[in-house]
């Protein structure tokens, strides 16, 4: 059953390598997801209402690839990994590699994005994601 949990702002929802437990939809607020690259934390996307979070882990049995921390009040409905893999297993054969390509692809852009620590506007610039809210974020995530 899937249930509903709220996360204040700066609170962490997961973190990069932690086992994939949920596949979450966000219901309402924003999550900014990162990924760590070397000594540094790069914000691959900011997860708004509607977007899904946690799914490349769902799918791959993988942990999970970036850490999520909640930049507003936000409400995400949680949808358990056994209850993932049990519906996504009645989806046609070529459903999943199509599926699971795309997760591919996604992990190996967002590892560019982070060895490159490349910003992009739509995600957050250099001057929303400055050195001090970085050094915040790596001891919420530590």
């Amino acid at each position: 059953m899937s249930d509903s949990t709220f996360f204040d702002p700066k609170n962490v929802i997961f973190r990069e390598g932690d086992d994939a437990s949920n596949l979450m939809i966000i219901k309402s607020g924003e999550v900014l997801c990162l990924k760590a690259s070397k000594d540094r934390l790069i914000p691959v996307f900011v997860a708004k209402a509607q977007d899904i979070i946690g799914e490349s882990a769902m799918l791959d049995g993988a942990p999970y690839t970036y850490s999520a921390i909640a930049l507003s009040r936000s409400e995400l409905i949680t949808l358990p990994n056994q209850e993932f893999r049990k519906a996504f297993s009645s989806a046609p054969q070529w459903l999943m590699d199509l599926t699971l390509t795309m997760v591919s692809r996604f992990q190996n852009t967002a590892s560019l994005v982070a060895e490159n620590r490349v910003l992009h506007p739509s995600i957050l610039s250099e001057e929303e994601f400055p050195p001090s809210l970085e050094i915040e974020y790596k001891k919420l995530l530590s």
